[in-house]
């Protein structure tokens, strides 16, 4: 088991990238209200973020394009906002057809690492505030790349009637498509010693790999993480992309894991086919979410989860998606029928 403590303000924040929670904006707007980008009347919905230093020419452009394709943006869902360090007198000259909010000491620029000179900074966030694309070309490209990746999101959450289904969390991005072929390297070049499973293996010094003979399947082996630096980073992301979400949706604070690993499934899966649960025997009852993060998504057949306690549908999330669900709903990896399936797995818990 390790302690994961809590993210807490460090001493260095690392630039915002594309997957990352977008800072907290609260901001006063030209009629002297107070909009919270979180607030209940704008949260749920796509963000495009227009960072405005002054009302350059560079700025202009970028703002001419929004102007003409604002049906656009509204037929995608996206609401269009404006944050800038100009007066608000001179905000106010420009006669935007959207909200404009004032950045007076800057800190919101700072904290979405926009550019503070001449050129504007385009970012567009994700339903759930995550970053979907941070847009620093040339300023007239920006309002088109800002649409087109607002209409990509716009597909993805397309309405549709649901089933029952089991409380599960998926939370996109949480690994970048860089970040999961870095474990994927490394489950190939490192780790090639094999140890007897068993619960814990704090004692390891380095990377290794065990068989997961799991109800007598024999298509399943884990590489255990020790690299540090390996560690390191996954652990920044998860605090990073995916606890907060945890808090948020199930109101659990996590502070703690089980070693991570990567599992491979590969061949045929032979034993028993059924479900199981990740915390039904004492030894391991603290367990409170299982994470499952795809790796590989495109690279294999089958491989899907499935809840059988809440019916037969099956869930195989995008390469990089962080999948949450609680340990104890019974539960069931499905045979890979074409291809590995890679996959980073760990198990979270709190201090309650």
């Amino acid at each position: 088991m390790a302690h994961v403590p809590p993210a807490s303000r460090p001493l260095f924040t690392p630039p915002l990238v594309v997957g990352d929670i977008a800072p907290d904006c609260a901001l006063k707007a030209l009629g002297g209200e107070i909009v919270d980008l979180r607030g209940d009347d704008v949260a749920g919905r796509t963000l495009v973020l227009i960072f405005c230093p002054r009302f350059s020419a560079e700025v202009i452009a970028a703002l001419d394009g929004l102007r003409a394709a604002l049906d656009a943006f509204a037929a995608s869902g996206a609401r269009l906002f404006a944050v800038t360090l100009a007066p608000a007198a001179t905000a106010m000259e420009q006669a935007l057809p959207f909200p404009v909010l004032l950045d007076r000491n800057g800190d919101t620029f700072r904290a979405f690492n926009a550019d503070s000179r001449e050129a504007p900074t385009t970012i567009v966030l994700r339903a759930n505030h995550h970053v979907a694309a941070i847009l620093k070309q040339a300023p007239a490209a920006q309002p088109g790349a800002a649409l087109a990746a607002a209409a990509q999101l716009a597909a993805a959450r397309r309405p549709m009637p649901m089933a029952p289904h089991p409380p599960v969390l998926i939370v996109p991005e949480v690994l970048s498509r860089g970040d999961c072929e870095r474990l994927v390297t490394v489950y190939k070049t490192r780790g090639n010693v094999f140890v007897e499973p068993r619960h814990g293996d704090d004692d390891m010094a380095s990377d290794y790999k065990t068989r997961i003979p799991e109800y007598g399947r024999g298509d399943r082996i884990d590489h255990w993480l020790v690299d540090q630096d390996t560690v390191g980073f996954v652990d920044a992301r998860l605090r990073g992309r995916l606890f907060p979400d945890i808090r948020r949706a199930f109101q659990y604070q996590i502070t703690r894991r089980e070693r991570l690993r990567i599992g491979c499934y590969e061949g045929a899966r032979g034993g028993e086919l059924h479900g199981h649960r990740d915390n039904s025997e004492a030894f391991v009852a603290y367990r409170r979410f299982a994470l499952s993060i795809n790796l590989n998504t495109e690279e294999f057949e089958g491989g899907e989860l499935r809840f059988p306690e809440f019916g037969d549908q099956r869930y195989r999330p995008d390469t990089g998606a962080g999948f949450v669900f609680s340990c104890s709903l019974l539960h069931e990896a499905l045979h890979v029928s074409r291809g590995t399936r890679y996959v980073l797995l760990a198990f979270l818990f709190g201090d309650r």
